[in-house]
């Protein structure tokens, strides 16, 4: 859980709890990338930021990352974790998955 007393704010709020139910009704199942690829159907129970809230500096930018519903990912308790434990290794073959996922990010979001 993070430490961040503006991510704890704004993760406790209604307006979060709110999105975070219209995510999983539209999405009930998880989106991460071992299952969609395996197309194995696995109920949702969690809601993942794409881009991490934390990963700027303002409590702006962050409800920006917060609330934008395309920033968010139906993910299983399980993948949830996984994707947490990827996001945090350093080996070569993470980092060139981030950047690729990054790179895709910036072409579907701005090309």
């Amino acid at each position: 859980m993070s430490k961040d007393a503006n991510y704890i704010k704004l993760i406790n709020t209604t307006r979060w709890r709110q999105l975070r139910l219209k995510k999983l009704q539209a999405q009930p199942l998880c989106e991460c990338d071992e299952c969609t690829a395996n197309e194995k159907i696995t109920p949702a129970t969690e809601v993942h930021h794409i881009v991490p809230v934390e990963s700027v500096n303002n409590i702006e930018q962050m409800e920006t990352l917060m609330f934008a519903f395309k920033n968010l990912m139906s993910v299983s308790h399980e993948c949830h974790v996984k994707i947490h434990q990827e996001m945090f290794s350093h080996s070569k073959v993470n980092v060139k998955k981030a950047n690729e996922k990054r790179t895709k990010r910036f072409i579907d979001k701005y090309l």
